[in-house]
């Protein structure tokens, strides 16, 4: 379900990105009109497809780290799983300071600011999925982060979801 609400958000933010570029093509000369800046549209479109390429991009990229999660999980191997989960530290913090760099148009500000949620939430359950195999190597337990990362990845998957909603994907 996750991979498909995934597939999804890559497919209709792209296409809701192409064609807020074409909706501001097509409105250059009522900006000339309504301001003495007419490339305002053009910059706005071309950071939200910006915007748009590298959310997909940190998408891939976590769900590569996910899918090692899931893997070293099953199999009970704490040692690649805390790798896995460090990735995911690094790599959520990573897509945070470039979301950071973007200044999207009005339509798609709420959901870059779901999409940061999303980030910091995995960010967290990277943390407290690390934390939970470097206990789990050393036999001490480690359930009680591992839950609180089921939680934090959870609440990130739900700001994807609304992230997806105020991008009109869904």
């Amino acid at each position: 379900m996750k991979k498909y609400i995934y597939f999804t958000f890559f497919v209709l933010l792209f296409a809701l990105v192409v064609g807020a570029f074409a909706g501001s093509q097509s409105d250059v000369n009522a900006s000339q009109a309504q301001s003495n800046s007419p490339q305002n549209p053009l910059k706005s479109a071309y950071q939200d497809i910006t915007w748009g390429a590298n959310v997909q991009k940190h998408l891939k990229i976590l769900k590569a780290d996910l899918d090692g999660v899931s893997d070293a999980a099953n199999n009970s191997d704490y040692t690649t799983l805390a790798v896995y989960a460090q990735n995911i530290v690094n790599d959520t913090q990573t897509a945070i300071q470039e979301n950071n760099q973007y200044t999207v148009s009005s339509k798609l500000q709420g959901a870059q600011k779901e999409w940061r949620a999303a980030l910091q939430d995995y960010n967290s359950a990277g943390q407290f999925l690390l934390q939970g195999a470097n206990e789990a190597k050393n036999g001490t337990g480690g359930a009680e982060n591992f839950q609180k990362a089921r939680i934090c990845s959870d609440s990130g998957t739900d700001h994807l979801e609304n992230a997806s909603e105020l991008a009109g994907i869904t």
